[in-house]
């Protein structure tokens, strides 16, 4: 996983609820949460996050990880709107990623997994 994803949860997570809370749910993950946005991170770490904050939200991880799609996007179309240009909804830009982003993803980054869309 990307760090830029990280970098999106915590500032989700910070805006929201505070930085307290984002180091609450690093503590506990047992993570360090140094992120870097261009860093390959084990997806097992974001499941772990997704875990305490299930937990600690009194939330479900479907729910958290909607929550954090719905927090993250409007992030992501500041950061890069290039990619958003022509898109209305998220469904649309979702479509794209597949053939349009994680080919362009991979050829600057060779060693990302970049995660697969069905609709």
């Amino acid at each position: 996983m990307k760090g830029i994803i990280f970098n999106l949860m915590e500032e989700a997570v910070t805006s929201q609820f505070g930085a307290n809370t984002w180091d609450d749910l690093l503590d506990a993950a047992g993570l360090d949460g140094a992120y870097t946005s261009l860093g390959n991170y084990a997806d097992e770490q974001v499941f772990k996050l997704v875990a305490a904050a299930s937990t600690a939200l009194k939330l479900s991880p479907a729910d958290v990880l909607r929550w954090f799609g719905r927090s993250a996007m409007p992030m992501m179309a500041e950061r890069y709107p290039v990619f958003f240009e022509g898109h209305s909804t998220t469904r649309s830009f979702l479509v794209t990623l597949d053939v349009i982003i994680h080919p362009e993803v991979g050829k600057l980054y060779p060693d990302a997994q970049t995660p697969t869309f069905e609709f």
